[in-house]
């Protein structure tokens, strides 16, 4: 069966990748899925990797084996390459062939050393372009219009993923604010009823003093607050 015939059988599974995010971990399997796929369907393609950047510095979140992370790694060594140059430039790199390529030189003799022949790089764009799908081959001129198709394909899944990553890990750190401030106001409650019974006042008179004594000592509500529930439970042991 050739790589044309398995990529058409693959290309519906590539579009349920998406679906496969449910936590935060399931961004690196959807991203080794993206690799692998592309070793196995992509017209030329010997080997894969995803690289991300965060912070200005760039990493590789997924790769097909050891030899792609160490062609990966030349680039972010030398600053430079097709890698390095998709994600800040924002638009598809190919070296066509590494023996007749002027941009890099660096990357490219030293990638052409480890039998790198020719190379894809696709910028992946998730709130601005953080990332690039690396398809490198071990011959030159390996990679076809058919290559450059399929390949936009893989990116934009490999885009999904992040997409749905970033929504994860922000519906998560939402919850946790929620829940920081349930607590914050059953601590308040707590701190109130002390001080109600304790002084004999209102409801909203507890709350005032609880105030008063937050801006006065510069400390934060709910710290009060715990700070009264702590010494209550101290008094009664």
């Amino acid at each position: 069966m050739s790589k044309l015939e398995i990529s058409t059988e693959l290309l519906d599974a590539l579009q349920r990748l998406s679906s496969l995010l449910e936590s935060e971990d399931a961004l690196e399997k959807s991203l080794s899925t993206v690799v692998d796929l592309s070793v196995v369907a992509l017209p030329g393609c010997d080997s894969a990797a995803v690289t991300l950047r965060a912070d200005g510095k760039d990493s590789t979140a997924a790769a097909s084996d050891e030899y792609t992370l160490e062609i990966d790694k030349i680039q972010y060594d030398e600053g430079q390459g097709p890698c390095v140059s998709a994600i800040t430039e924002e638009k598809v790199q190919q070296i066509v062939a590494i023996s007749e390529e002027t941009r890099w030189p660096e990357f490219c003799r030293r990638a052409a050393e480890r039998g790198i022949g020719s190379t894809l790089s696709f910028p992946l764009k998730s709130n601005g372009t953080v990332g690039a799908l690396n398809l490198y081959a071990k011959t030159e001129r390996a990679f076809t219009d058919a290559s450059l198709e399929v390949g936009h394909i893989f990116a934009k899944q490999a885009t999904i993923a992040l997409l749905n990553a970033h929504t994860y890990v922000a519906a998560h750190h939402v919850a946790e604010q929620l829940n920081e401030a349930l607590k914050t106001r059953d601590m308040i409650g707590q701190a109130k009823g002390i001080l109600m019974e304790r002084e004999g006042i209102s409801d909203e008179a507890a709350f005032d003093m609880l105030k008063t004594i937050s801006q006065n000592s510069n400390v934060k509500l709910r710290d009060i607050a715990r700070r009264l529930i702590d010494e209550r439970a101290g008094s009664t042991k």
